[in-house]
């Protein structure tokens, strides 16, 4: 019998991606920009960048909906994204995501292949729940 072969990390986390973010669009549509208040089309927009904090991409409190205008163009966007992210989450959530942020810096984070799997899982079953 043949063995099955597995994705590989990159793929699994480039299917997670897809959707985390799709969730993330769903469970916030509706609702205005995290950053700048207005109604638009929401992306899944991260407070702490995926770049620099690879092991937050998948965390519900980084991630908000957030338009393509302060995702994309707006440099200074993290201003009112902080803000309004306090008052969405509290201030005990966002300074519980600010420490993890500074352990990830300090510490990295690597996704496993079953954690990933999980939570492509997970996050399926939250998407359809809000469709």
């Amino acid at each position: 019998m043949a063995k099955k072969k597995s994705k590989t990390l990159p793929k699994l986390k480039k299917e997670l991606q897809l959707v985390f973010n799709a969730f993330i669009r769903k469970r916030d549509e509706g609702k205005p920009c995290i950053s700048c208040g207005q109604f638009n089309t929401l992306q899944a927009g991260h407070y702490f960048a995926v770049g620099g904090y690879d092991g937050l991409r998948f965390n519900e409190f980084n991630c908000n909906g957030e338009c393509v205008g302060c995702n994309c163009f707006n440099e200074s966007h993290l201003i009112g994204y902080g803000e309004n992210l306090i008052e969405k989450i509290g201030l005990e959530k966002y300074d519980q995501l600010k420490q993890q942020a500074k352990d990830y810096k300090m510490n990295g984070y690597k996704f496993s292949r079953s954690e990933l799997t999980e939570l492509i899982k997970v996050y399926k079953q939250k998407l359809k729940e809000l469709e």
